[in-house]
């Protein structure tokens, strides 16, 4: 039996393909992660091989194939970019949504049960004023009449309505002090 000899019979693309891989691939590993800068190096070799005129220009082959690679990563690094910033984007609108969906809801509920028993407190404790203060209090808060309109109505000084509602404030938030931290 006779052994064949192996010859090498790499087409020129082959060769420049095992010649520049692994030095295309060190310089794209500058720019992205290992697997990132594979996939770059393998796509500017895809192009090399799609394009139209099999012929390389030896003596401006190298820089192309590093600028090529640069392009490659620039683009890369841009498209991560934006997808970083289109999933931030929508991450936080579907947290608002989120939020707004399952805590609006119970809150305004819970904020009108809470607002409702306050009102109550609160006129539980107007009650237990005195009749002058009470009917102050009322116009005051109630009605949003002004201290001089409240003398007016009553035909009392502005001073008197004013000690008067400094009075009774002081006098509610004594009594709803416990519900008011």
């Amino acid at each position: 039996m006779e052994k064949r000899k192996m010859t090498s019979r790499h087409t020129p693309f082959e060769q420049l393909y095992k010649s520049y891989y692994p030095k295309l691939v060190a310089y794209a590993v500058l720019f992205l992660k290992n697997d990132e800068a594979h996939d770059a190096v393998q796509e500017v070799f895809l192009d090399l091989l799609e394009r139209k005129d099999k012929k390389w220009d030896e003596a401006h082959l190298n820089a192309y194939l590093y600028k090529a690679v640069q392009n490659k990563c620039v683009d890369a690094i841009r498209r991560k970019t934006v997808k970083d910033q289109y999933v931030t984007a929508a991450g936080k609108r579907i947290l608002q949504m989120e939020s707004e969906y399952f805590y609006s809801s119970r809150n305004e509920i819970e904020d009108a049960l809470m607002s409702r028993e306050l009102q109550e407190l609160i006129d539980t404790a107007i009650e237990t004023l005195p009749p002058k203060g009470k009917q102050i209090v009322k116009l005051y808060f109630e009605h949003e009449k002004t201290a001089k309109e409240i003398a007016s109505l009553l035909d009392i000084s502005r001073s008197t309505v004013e000690n008067h509602i400094y009075t009774c404030i002081r006098a509610l938030r004594q009594k709803l002090a416990k519900f008011l931290t």
